[in-house]
């Protein structure tokens, strides 16, 4: 059986109350956080994360999740706790948590599982231990969790960026970028959304781009136009910083003479402040990614879709304003 480990010596070496000590381990939110960290560091410095299992509360009820550890995870792994208890309890579940010596026989695996909604995994747990969690209870690897990318529906994003400038009075609304990589099922989504708002359709206002030049182009023959346009849907983020430099550099002042709302998520740091329609995933802290994740597949939730709203995110950067709003800073 797994060997536990009393509250005593962490609590001596700490400074504080085994009380303390117990509460850190299954309710951290309820602690201060320089008493935490105490702890944390208690636990750390006298390698209970590589040599037992924390004594953890017993498990109470369906509602309960189990933070698991493997025998290799570090401070900084473990630093996560809180932060995973604070999203589990925002879900309505107790989170607890328990350390692993990586010598765990088949009945102490039984034992984790009994009486827990979920189990996340931190670290490198054994294949076996990972199977057998797979199979007895609603698991998630922590890591791998985080790691995966959510499927991004093109089109869909599309619609949503285009609908955005419609419903802000925008007519004129044009599109840019490659839209190759993804047999045009985000330029198909503009279409539609233009088809939805009842707004003409324009194939000059449609932009392909194949280097950073067609960006200058494009703003340059902006003024051409006899309805100018007033908006842009970009396919990518990095495409939408370009055509937000090039409108710059020939004049234009955006948001305040032309909205733009790029699809997307930039690959470095984001300067620019674009308006994006973006995955879910993308703006969420690592546990609130996993422990969503694992909520969902606990309450078969897993597979619903509920709308655009539900799988996108429209984050309003300081690229769009309302035409009208335009109009008045062109008098």
């Amino acid at each position: 059986m797994m060997e536990m480990v009393s509250t005593t010596e962490v609590a001596k070496h700490a400074g504080v109350s085994q009380t303390t000590v117990s509460r850190v381990l299954n309710r951290p939110e309820q602690v201060k956080k320089e008493t935490y960290d105490k702890v944390m560091q208690a636990l750390s410095e006298l390698n209970y994360g590589n040599t037992s299992v924390i004594n953890a509360t017993p498990a109470e009820t369906t509602q309960q999740l189990l933070l698991l550890f493997a025998e290799d995870c570090q401070p900084d792994e473990y630093a996560h706790m809180r932060e995973f208890t604070e999203m589990a309890q925002a879900s309505g579940y107790r989170l607890v948590a328990h350390a692993l010596t990586g010598s765990e026989s088949v009945e102490d695996s039984k034992v984790l599982v009994k009486g827990v909604a979920g189990i996340i995994g931190m670290g490198n747990l054994a294949l076996e231990l990972k199977t057998y969690l797979s199979e007895a209870t609603v698991f998630l690897h922590a890591e791998e969790t985080s790691d995966e990318e959510k499927s991004f529906d093109g089109r869909k994003a599309a619609f949503l960026a285009t609908s955005h400038l419609a419903e802000k009075g925008h007519e004129q609304i044009a599109w840019v970028g490659r839209d190759v990589a993804d047999n045009g099922e985000k330029l198909q989504g503009y279409y539609e959304a233009l088809a939805h708002y009842q707004l003409k359709l324009r194939k000059k206002r449609i932009h392909s781009t194949q280097n950073a030049s067609d960006f200058d182009t494009i703003a340059s023959e902006l003024r051409s136009f006899k309805k100018p346009t007033s908006a842009f849907v970009v396919a990518s983020y990095e495409e939408g910083q370009q055509l937000f430099n090039s409108l710059v550099s020939a004049g234009f002042k955006v948001p305040k003479e032309i909205s733009i709302v790029a699809i997307g998520a930039a690959e470095g740091v984001e300067n620019s402040g674009l308006t994006a329609v973006k995955p879910p995933s993308i703006s969420q802290p690592f546990a609130q990614q996993v422990v969503n994740r694992l909520v969902s597949q606990i309450e078969g939730k897993e597979h619903d879709i509920q709308g655009v709203e539900d799988e996108l995110q429209l984050e309003k950067g300081a690229t769009v304003k309302k035409f009208k709003e335009q109009q008045k800073n062109k008098r």
